[in-house]
């Protein structure tokens, strides 16, 4: 038998982390809040376009600065909106994005077979989340 190849070692990864993500349970009446419940969510679906020098839409999410990179700045792509308005997920570009209801760009997250939902336990917690006031 031969040992399997680094790419296929690596699509096989990438496939077993997307597919395991586990989505934190927070009880109702508890806020949700970006570094303890949607940053793992965040690390898992968009650092692959959202990291480095080359990000996507020049939008950074790499660990310990997603929160600041998404709550307060314009979309780029829609600078009259805001990437996340704290307690108005319509109002929120990224909350459009996740929906693929935006009129400009593509739904997110990507993927190399092209955009893909969340599982609707990510959904609402991202919704949970701009709704109880988008905590740090």
């Amino acid at each position: 038998m031969q040992p399997a190849s680094p790419v296929s070692v690596g699509v096989i990864l990438a496939i077993a982390t997307g597919c395991g993500t586990q989505v934190p349970e927070v009880p109702m009446g508890e806020p949700v809040s970006y570094s303890a419940h949607l940053e793992p969510l965040v690390i898992a679906h968009c650092l692959s376009c959202h990291q480095t020098d080359e990000a996507k839409a020049k939008l950074i999410l790499d660990p310990g600065v997603g929160y600041e990179r998404l709550v307060g700045p314009p979309s780029v792509q829609e600078p009259e909106m805001a990437l996340v308005e704290p307690g108005e997920p319509e109002r929120s570009y990224l909350w459009l994005k996740l929906q693929h209801t935006t009129e400009e760009g593509k739904g997110m997250p990507r993927t190399i077979a092209g955009s893909k939902k969340l599982r609707e336990t990510e959904l609402e917690l991202y919704r949970r989340w701009i709704e109880d006031g988008a905590l740090p």
